[in-house]
């Protein structure tokens, strides 16, 4: 058994979207296979969970350094912030190996007193691009300065990965940069880890009681409010009448709910639980997944490849890397992706597909194996 530091950037309960989703159940994954876990997190905008506890041998919670008094510095925000002297001394108080989870937790990542450590890091991303695609993305000015600043700051600050004794990139193409990027640091592909537990059909109980199609997502996020806005502007005009599409997700803004309102085959469920989620993503006949946003590895597409009974409607920004062609219907214009939401919506998948669908996504990786980071 093996007892292991985890330095997670939020707190990682409920798993309710991307990066907490991978953070807790690697750590479910860790406690499974026998090892011990020391959890430090970040209360920015969550509260202690005892839940974290069934996963975690020990829990430790810090503050954000939050405010304009972080933002002058060389450092990137999402770093500078998550500066805290206890963690440092946390971690210094035994010899066991450290996860760091994203570059926003590696601000001790070079302290010389953790210098003989074995110290490794969870890529979500190639930070700099992400923040890079969010400032293009946004209309607002002073959002597109912070975004851009904060890209250039995290390409500077990326060499602290230097530091690192492993890094694990959450797809092949994140890994093929850091292994460029970083030869003398030891780079793997780890996908990302989820809730494995299929919903039996049986058991299904959809919240929506017609037949439909869906979009899920973390509704206050730029990226998928402008998902939402495409389909409602794009898409719905051209179904046939009685298709009703369901937007569900985490904190739909007032000017997207009202937007909804007026489209009478939409229907919004705002701030699902994760059972009401992943009911959703189960029923829908077709579970539609596009982004403009072409980094990482969105969970929504494996969760829906997972968890769906349905067919997944993609575009090609949405698929990282080969392997995902097989697994979804990948149509990129609007006229396109009317006429396979058409084709689609009245052709169920055979049981042998779904059973062939799993056999693929485990082979690729997604099995929540945690051999990787114990090598």
């Amino acid at each position: 058994m093996m007892k292991l530091h985890v330095v997670s950037f939020q707190v990682p309960f409920p798993p309710d979207y991307g990066g907490v989703i991978d953070v807790y159940y690697k750590l479910k994954a860790l406690k499974k296979a026998g090892h011990s876990i020391i959890l430090h997190t970040y209360k920015y905008k969550r509260e202690e969970q005892t839940a974290l506890h069934e996963v975690a041998e020990c829990v430790y919670y810090y503050e954000r350094y939050t405010g304009w008094r972080s933002m002058f510095t060389v450092l990137p925000y999402i770093v500078y912030s998550r500066r805290n002297e206890l963690l440092l001394k946390r971690l210094c108080a035994d010899d066991y190996p450290i996860l760091f989870e994203g570059l926003h937790t590696c601000y001790f990542l070079s302290n010389k007193l953790l210098r003989d450590r074995q110290k490794w890091v969870r890529m979500h991303n190639v930070e700099h691009e992400y923040y890079r695609f969010l400032g293009k993305s946004t209309i607002f000015g002073w959002e597109k300065c912070y975004y851009y600043l904060e890209a250039w700051r995290l390409r500077l600050y990326e060499k602290v990965l230097l530091h690192a004794d492993k890094i694990f990139a959450i797809n092949n193409i994140d890994a093929a940069y850091f292994v460029r990027k970083y030869p003398s640091v030891r780079t793997y592909c780890l996908p990302c880890f989820f809730n494995d537990v299929d919903l039996k059909r049986d058991n299904i109980k959809s919240p929506v009681p017609k037949d439909y199609i869906l979009y899920h997502g973390n509704l206050s996020v730029l990226e998928n409010i402008r998902v939402v806005n495409y389909i409602l502007d794009h898409l719905v005009g051209g179904l046939e009448d009685g298709v009703q599409v369901v937007i569900a997700g985490k904190n739909p803004g007032k000017s997207m709910q009202e937007k909804i309102s007026l489209n009478q085959n939409v229907f919004l469920v705002a701030n699902p639980s994760q059972e009401e989620i992943e009911t959703l993503i189960a029923s829908a006949r077709i579970n539609l997944l596009f982004t403009f946003q072409n980094t990482g590895i969105k969970l929504k597409l494996i969760y829906s490849l997972i968890k769906g009974h349905g067919h997944c409607l993609a575009n090609s920004t949405m698929i990282p890397e080969g392997g995902f062609e097989e697994l979804c219907v990948i149509a990129d214009t609007k006229e396109a992706q009317i006429a396979a939401i058409r084709e689609l919506y009245d052709k169920p998948l055979l049981p042998e597909a779904l059973r062939r669908r799993q056999q693929i996504l485990r082979g690729m990786g997604y099995n929540n194996q945690v051999t990787l980071i114990l090598r």
